[in-house]
C-alpha cells in the first residue's frame, strides 16, 4: 500500500462503480431461473424448441457464457436442488421425470441431453457424498450405472450432425466416467472446439484433463494450451491459453511452472476482448492483483515477473475496467486495494481519488 494508506482507505478513495453482483451473473441467474420456472409450469415443448435454436445458433450471453447450457441448468433444476440438499429420494423421482420427457421425445437429442446430464451430474454426486479416503462399492456401482445410462444416451446422437457444441460438450464431461476416456478425449474435444471455437468452457474443461494428475503431464499441459491457441487464434486471439492457465491455478493453486508469463499476459488481454465484458475485466485484474501480491513478496528474485504482471494489470485497470464486480473478487477485498494501489499508489499519494475514465479507470484529484 502506499505510505500511510491502509486498505481500507484505498477503496474509500474510489468512486467507480462498485456492485455486489455484476450485471453478467444476474444475467445468466435470470436465464436459468426463468427456465427453471417454465420447467416448473410443464412448459417442455417450448424448453426443447429454446434449448435447440440457442445450441445451433450459439446464442451467448454476456460474459461469453452460452445461453443452451443455462436453458438446460434450468430444466434440470428440481434435480439438482434434490442433489444439493443430499435427497437422494427426490433427486430420482427428477431423474425419472426426465427420464419421461425423453421418452415423448426421444428422436430429440436436447431431450437426449438434458437427461444424460441429469445421469452425469448424480453420478457425479453420488461419488462425491462417500468421505475422503472412503470407498463406498454401492455409490461407485450407482454412480458407474449412471454413467452407463448417460453415455447411451449421447452416442444415439452426433454432435457434429446436430450442430451442437451443447452434445459434444454433454459427451466430453463422459470421460470422468468410462474406461477409454484418455483414447477419446482429444477427439472429442476437438469436436466442441470445431462446433463453438469461441465458447472458453471447451478449454477449461479440456485444461483440467490435461493436468498431472488426469491424463497429462506439465510438459504436456503447455503443448495443449499451445496448440489450443493455433486451434482458435483466428476468433480469439491467445485467448485459449489464458483459460488453461486460469484452470490450472485453480487446480494446482499455483501458476504452472511451464507457463510463458509474458505470453499468458497476452493472454490475459486476449480473454477480455474476446467479449469486452466486466465480468472477464474483473477475472484478469483479481487474478494480476494476486500474482503482483505473490511477487512482490518473493523480492529481487521476482523482480522480472513482477513487471511483467504489473504492466498487465495497468493495462486492465486503465483501459478495460470500468466498474468493480465484488463476486469477481474472491480472495476479498484486500487484493481489490492492492491493485488500486499498485497502479494509482503515486496518485493516492497526493490525495487523488480513483473514478471513471473512458474504457478503465484514472484517477483525479478534486479542487477545494
Amino acid at each position: 500500500m502506499p505510505d500511510g494508506l491502509t486498505a481500507d482507505q484505498v477503496i474509500a478513495r474510489l468512486d467507480a462503480p462498485v456492485m455486489r453482483i455484476g450485471a453478467e451473473r444476474t444475467e445468466w441467474d435470470c436465464v436459468r431461473d426463468d427456465h427453471a420456472a417454465m420447467a416448473a409450469a410443464g412448459e417442455w415443448t417450448d424448453l426443447l424448441e429454446a434449448l435447440r435454436y440457442t445450441d445451433q445458433e450459439r446464442v451467448m450471453a454476456s460474459g461469453g457464457r452460452r445461453v443452451a447450457p443455462l436453458i438446460s441448468e434450468g430444466m434440470r433444476a428440481g434435480l439438482s436442488a434434490a442433489i444439493a440438499a443430499g435427497d437422494w429420494t427426490a433427486a430420482k423421482a427428477e431423474l425419472a421425470a426426465l427420464e419421461a420427457l425423453f421418452d415423448r421425445h426421444s428422436e430429440d437429442y436436447c431431450a437426449a441431453q438434458v437427461l444424460a446430464q441429469g445421469h452425469i451430474d448424480m453420478a457425479s454426486a453420488r461419488r462425491r457424498s462417500v468421505p475422503d479416503g472412503q470407498i463406498s462399492r454401492d455409490a461407485w456401482e450407482e454412480g458407474a450405472a449412471h454413467y452407463e445410462r448417460a453415455e447411451a444416451l449421447v452416442t444415439e446422437f452426433d454432435p457434429i450432425e446436430e450442430m451442437s457444441p451443447l452434445l459434444a460438450a454433454t459427451r466430453y464431461a463422459l470421460l470422468p466416467g468410462i474406461e477409454d476416456g484418455v483414447a477419446v478425449c482429444r477427439e472429442w474435444y476437438e469436436d466442441w472446439v470445431d462446433l463453438d471455437p469461441e465458447d472458453a468452457e471447451a478449454h477449461a474443461a479440456h485444461a483440467v484433463n490435461m493436468l498431472p494428475g488426469w491424463h497429462g503431464t506439465l510438459s504436456g499441459f503447455e503443448r495443449e494450451a499451445r496448440r489450443a491457441v493455433r486451434m482458435t487464434e483466428g476468433v480469439t486471439g491467445k485467448a485459449a491459453y489464458a483459460v488453461y492457465h486460469f484452470t490450472a491455478m485453480k487446480v494446482l493453486g499455483d501458476l504452472s511452472p511451464t507457463v510463458d508469463l509474458e505470453y499468458f499476459c497476452e493472454a490475459i488481454a486476449d480473454y477480455q476482448s474476446a467479449t469486452g465484458c466486466q465480468h472477464r475485466a474483473n477475472v484478469s485484474a483479481h487474478l494480476l492483483s494476486g500474482l503482483a501480491m505473490e511477487f512482490r513478496k518473493e523480492g529481487a528474485s521476482a523482480a522480472y515477473a513482477l513487471t511483467k504482471v504489473r504492466a498487465a494489470l495497468s493495462d486492465v485497470l486503465w483501459n478495460r475496467l470500468r466498474e468493480i464486480q465484488m463476486d469477481c473478487w474472491t480472495t476479498g477485498p484486500e487484493s481489490l486495494a492492492f491493485a488500486l494501489a499498485e497502479v494509482f499508489g503515486p496518485a493516492l499519494k497526493r490525495g487523488a481519488r480513483i473514478v471513471r475514465r473512458g474504457e478503465g479507470l484514472g484517477t483525479l484529484v478534486r479542487r477545494s
